[in-house]
């Protein structure tokens, strides 16, 4: 079953409860108030520093705890993580793109027509 999300405008208060009527006996769909609020740009590169740190953090740690037990295996297991990175790299690279294609096409939605109606799954 399909799960769709209304996202209203603060700006329209009527809209919301409007659309809160009409779709509360539909489980499948969410009425929900945009909650964004100003610019969130500091916060988010605040936050990718700290992300940057922690896994600088763990790298360094995962090479203390590296051992003389690793034999053979351990240029096949790298070669194969650092395939599977470049994988997620890709993977994650697109999906940003993607990302950042709908979070424009659903900010202009909200300020021309007051919501944004997206379908989850």
């Amino acid at each position: 079953m399909a799960q769709h999300l209304f996202i209203v405008s603060r700006e329209q208060p009527d809209l919301f409860s409007y659309l809160s009527r009409e779709f509360s006996a539909e489980s499948e769909v969410t009425v929900i108030i945009d909650r964004r609020q100003g610019q969130r740009r500091a916060s988010e590169e605040r936050a990718a520093n700290e992300e940057r740190a922690a896994n600088a953090e763990r790298a360094a740690n995962a090479e203390r705890a590296a051992n003389a037990e690793r034999a053979a295996n351990q240029e096949r297991a790298a070669n194969e993580e650092r395939v599977a990175n470049e994988k997620r790299a890709l993977a994650h690279a697109n999906r940003r793109q993607s990302d950042r294609r709908r979070k424009a096409e659903l900010v202009g939605q909200l300020s021309t027509l007051g919501y944004a109606f997206v379908r989850l799954a």
